[in-house]
């Protein structure tokens, strides 16, 4: 897609769907000054791409982007909310720590807000652009009929029955009600099989760089199996469920995609346009917007060089949100039979030792700075961060911004989507099996024989750590009460080796004990516990409607215990 820099004025939504057909909002710089009308009834394929980079452009860094992709891990077991201290209030991460979220919380606003955003860009392309022979608008079309539909299935996976906004609103439509979910999921299946019927595909494995960071014909039948499975599963519906296995089948059986065999590659620039990505954002590619530049994922996530000491091809310290919790720490260690060398384990997280073990700058002694690292209980998130080699030196400012595209949704999700879809369905041609297999092959750990549910349970974790789909799972696996029923009850500070009877006057045995000498027993920490949140309430199957919009909307319902 070409890179069209595109003006796009503030859509400030107010407190409604205003924006859904506010046509007065939308303001598209050009030669001369034409209405908006007359643009989109002359829009040839130039111009209907460009309106589609201001789609995509918004996607990448709002909708699936940093804050609302962080805000659903730490409401998970597998994070804390980490930053620089227990109260570190910034971006309501540690209220999604603690469970104790509110409707005026900016991630569930920023996500309402910008779906409908989304859509209502989408509809207009839709609407507006007369039909046509062109392959270039028609394929934009299908992107746009594709992302409308990928929102409305965002809205429903957050909000349950979120307004159903599937054409450009009439003033009289302004205060819709609560939508029904069911009627907006296969509505969703419908859109994204018809805008897979239209896109094209890649031309061939390993061509993902030549085909750009475009939904394919394939990505959109990923998606309509992940829409598929997951309504199927959160409200045990089988007709709906039965429809995920077809397009998850036809993805895999496409060839074009497969699994990296080295697993450090994935979220890094070697990992680019792999054969393992079904969608991604290239980030290298849009140096020049400058909107593309607050996307800053390996910032939000680096280790605080306030605590401690930053190896040399790290590069570079963050804020440290979302660090991985000790829970998921231990779980990672026992499934891969305690090989914390294993390739999964190592390139997703690392344990203290291991941050230790890294090479650093001559004049810098690993460890700690500072005491003690709060929301930590030994184990270090590695996948995401940002890597000495791959940051960009030509920006200016103290950011961390990577050149490594940013995935939306890789090859070993589709596997194990059809590996789960197959369980649930019919699995006697043993084709879920082996795509599970394949997974943990990949992994370095035992093949199975035969699966039970908590086999797919159990690699969905291992495997896609901190990409925003844990909560979401153990909610539609009805799960979420029992895991996360002690969520944010208890906060960890982590102070590093553990010395029994140290003398904190002592310099030596403090070094020791923060990890500058490994004096200490390794794999002892001193943790420290204190007391959060009050845990689980049911009221979290559900995430709450912004209360902006409750507040200007009469027909909408807030969700039950919000």
């Amino acid at each position: 897609m070409k890179k069209y820099l595109i003006k796009i004025s503030a859509l400030v939504l107010g407190l409604t769907l205003t924006f859904a057909c506010n046509e007065d909002l939308l303001e598209i710089p050009q030669k001369g000054v034409v209405d908006l009308a007359t643009y989109y009834q002359n829009a040839g394929p130039d111009e209907a791409e460009a309106l589609m980079v201001a789609i995509y452009n918004r996607y990448y860094s709002n909708i699936d982007g940093v804050v609302q992709k962080m805000f659903l891990d730490i409401l998970s077991d597998d994070h804390h909310a980490g930053g620089g201290s227990f109260n570190d209030a910034a971006s309501n991460f540690m209220f999604a720590g603690r469970l104790e979220g509110t409707s005026s919380h900016d991630n569930v606003n920023g996500m309402y807000n910008n779906a409908y955003n989304i859509i209502y860009r989408a509809n207009l392309i839709l609407e507006r652009i007369p039909e046509t022979s062109d392959e270039r608008v028609n394929r934009v079309k299908a992107e746009a009929d594709f992302f409308r539909a990928l929102m409305m299935f965002e809205l429903v996976r957050w909000f349950g029955t979120p307004p159903f906004v599937d054409h450009l609103l009439t003033p009289e439509e302004h205060n819709l009600p609560n939508g029904d979910h069911y009627e907006i999921i296969t509505w969703c299946l419908e859109r994204m099989q018809a805008a897979a019927d239209v896109l094209p595909a890649i031309a061939g494995m390993g061509q993902q760089r030549a085909y750009g960071a475009r939904i394919s014909k394939h990505a959109a039948l990923a998606y309509k199996g992940k829409v598929a499975l997951w309504y199927g599963t959160r409200y045990n519906n089988n007709e709906i469920l039965a429809q995920a296995v077809e397009p998850l089948k036809t993805v895999i059986n496409s060839g074009l995609y497969g699994l990296l065999d080295d697993m450090f590659q994935i979220d890094r620039v070697a990992g680019d346009f792999s054969k393992e990505y079904i969608f991604e954002h290239n980030s290298e590619d849009v140096t020049g917007y400058a909107s593309n530049q607050i996307d800053l994922r390996r910032q939000y996530v680096g280790w605080r060089i306030e605590h401690m000491s930053i190896p040399k091809d790290v590069g570079q310290s963050g804020w440290g949100w979302a660090p991985p919790s000790g829970n998921f720490g231990d779980f990672m260690k026992e499934y891969h039979g305690g090989d914390i060398e294993n390739q999964r384990f190592k390139s997703t997280i690392h344990t203290w030792e291991q941050v230790l073990d890294k090479s650093y700058d001559e004049s810098v002694t690993p460890g700690f700075f500072r005491l003690p690292l709060e929301h930590g209980e030994g184990y270090f998130r590695y996948r995401g961060l940002g890597f000495t080699d791959e940051k960009y030196t030509e920006l200016t400012g103290t950011n961390v911004r990577t050149k490594a595209n940013s995935y939306y949704m890789r090859y070993s999700e589709v596997l194990l989507m059809y590996a789960e879809a197959k369980f649930l369905t019919d699995d006697a041609d043993g084709t879920g099996l082996a795509a599970l297999n394949e997974v943990r092959r990949r992994a370095g750990i035992e093949e199975l024989p035969s699966m039970e549910y908590q086999n797919i349970k159990d690699e969905r974790r291992a495997e896609l750590w901190a990409e925003g789909e844990r909560y979401f799972d153990l909610v539609r696996w009805g799960d979420a009460a029992t895991v996360l029923k002690d969520k944010g009850t208890k906060l960890y500070s982590f102070n590093g080796y553990l010395i029994d009877n140290y003398d904190k006057d002592d310099p030596v045995q403090f070094a020791q004990k923060r990890g500058n000498v490994k004096g200490g027993t390794p794999g002892k920490y001193e943790i420290e516990i204190f007391s959060g949140g009050s845990g689980w309430s049911n009221k979290y199957e559900l995430l709450p409607f912004p209360y902006t919009q409750l507040g200007a909307n009469p027909s909408l319902v807030q969700n039950p215990g919000w």
